[in-house]
């Protein structure tokens, strides 16, 4: 038995070791892991927010930037009657009587754009009708047709039909900064 004194001595100090060992090394090293990891994802979860939030707020700066662009496209209040000019032209060049146009400016309301229609009856063959709508819808400008009724117009002593439109086209006026 003295034999094994020495061999039991030592299997217990390395039991004792062993279990000293996962008490007070493995048991706080899983602990401090879980923390670790824990800590990971959440660091891991502020990071996909913050690029999220920075995406958000990338495309929010080019939806404002694509309206400058557009709020500086539209004309201006003094730019209106040029508009309105313009349209008259058109008109001619398709072979459109326009005898007269109606204005109406809405009031403004803070910075918003200002809502501007033109109202007029016009008059020509189909054909010429047809092209100046045409015309009038692709026109660069950020013009509108609003509302748009026809009617055909018989003249006796021609014989012919002519198409009599009814229209209002609207457009928004920027604001010049005061």
């Amino acid at each position: 038995m003295r034999r094994l004194l020495p061999l039991t001595v030592l299997t217990s100090l390395s039991l004792v070791g062993a279990t000293w060992s996962y008490v007070y090394g493995l048991k706080p090293a899983e602990e401090r892991l879980r923390i670790a990891e824990q800590t990971y994802q959440t660091g891991k979860q502020a990071q996909a927010d913050l690029q999220s939030t920075k995406a958000q707020q990338l495309q929010a700066r080019t939806a404002q930037r694509r309206l400058e662009t557009v709020r500086q496209a539209l004309p201006t209040q003094e730019e209106f009657t040029s508009l309105a000019l313009a349209l008259s032209e058109l008109a001619k060049r398709e072979q459109v009587t326009i005898p007269g146009m109606g204005y109406d400016i809405h009031k403004p309301e803070g910075a918003h754009p200002v809502k501007a229609t033109i109202s007029f009856k016009a008059t020509g063959d189909y054909a010429a009708i047809y092209r100046f709508l045409s015309r009038l819808e692709t026109a660069e400008s950020y013009l509108v047709i609003e509302s748009l009724d026809v009617a055909s117009e018989h003249k006796r002593d021609a014989g012919t039909a002519r198409v009599v439109i009814n229209i209002k086209v609207v457009t928004y006026l920027r604001q010049e900064a005061a």
